[in-house]
């Protein structure tokens, strides 16, 4: 796997993209840019943008991970490479099928108690209210979570985030701060879907999500410890509508280290992936989930 970093965006360009000797070539307003594929970690595809089949064939063979997005900037397919698969793909796969209820409960548990804890030290770092009770609830999380203490921190969590702008989180409102939320957590879901077909492990098969509709379960319960830095680095940005400046701030937010000490969200993320296919395999007993603000 390569260890590229940089997100490039073309979902609002119109122009071209071709490969030249190891280079995405971006061809926009009579100009061209040339950007390293080795350095590319996620590329994001709009409907204005023409794409060579040269350039598809090397995406895969650097391990670029493509996001398809509609319109609304919304991804709707994936371009995963065939050329490199994990040694224990099958192995994996086979293990994520067959892994007992228990085991995917007791796994949702340490997440949803992650993602919550998470959210207590964001309103901590604000200065908000609320973290204690949040570290209150994350306590009361059981196996599976069947009392849905995450629908109830998420609320208490939302209601304090951002006073001053009377804020409500809606996905998918595609304006202000949830547009912002939701452009982060989109790039910050091709680093999970990159690292978890790079562990051998099958994006189809969730934890807890399980629609018949979405080929990324397994990216939708993955992504949720790290939401909360997401959010606290969202909130030192200005609420402004997306722009090309916003964008690329937002891009940098994603790329930003977990913890004062730790590793960057997409290293964090990697290395998520690759203990989650160990604790399938049975090579661990419980699974070690990264926890906004806590020391590494």
């Amino acid at each position: 796997m390569t260890k590229g970093w940089r997100v490039i965006d073309c979902t609002a360009m119109t122009g071209k993209l071709t490969y030249k000797r190891g280079q995405l070539v971006v061809e926009h307003d009579d100009t061209e840019t040339w950007i390293p594929l080795s350095d590319t970690a996620v590329l994001l595809l709009g409907i204005q943008t023409t794409v060579s089949t040269a350039l598809l064939q090397q995406l895969a063979v650097f391990d670029v991970e493509v996001l398809i997005c509609q319109w609304n900037e919304i991804p709707i397919a994936a371009l995963q490479p065939w050329n490199k698969p994990n040694t224990r793909s099958a192995a994996r796969q086979n293990a994520q099928q067959e892994m007992s209820i228990p085991a995917r409960k007791a796994a949702w548990q340490k997440i949803v108690r992650a993602k919550i804890l998470g959210q207590s030290h964001v309103l901590d770092k604000l200065d908000l209210e609320g973290g204690e009770l949040l570290r209150s609830l994350a306590v009361q999380v059981h196996s599976g979570d069947p009392n849905n203490i995450e629908g109830q921190a998420a609320r208490e969590y939302w209601h304090r985030m951002f006073p001053e702008e009377n804020f409500h989180r809606f996905p998918g409102l595609g304006e202000g701060r949830n547009a912002q939320l939701d452009y982060a957590y989109t790039i910050l879901r091709g680093f999970l879907i990159k690292s978890i077909c790079s562990a051998g492990l099958s994006p189809t098969i969730g934890i807890h999500h399980h629609s018949a509709n979405n080929y990324f379960c397994l990216a939708d319960d993955l992504v949720e410890p790290f939401r909360p830095a997401i959010d606290y680095q969202i909130s030192q940005l200005p609420n402004e509508p997306l722009n090309a400046e916003l964008k690329q701030q937002i891009v940098t937010a994603v790329n930003s280290q977990f913890s004062p000490k730790g590793l960057t969200i997409p290293s964090l993320v990697d290395e998520f992936c690759g203990q989650y296919a160990q604790y399938c395999e049975g090579w661990l007993d419980k699974l070690p989930v990264p926890v906004f603000g806590k020391r590494r």
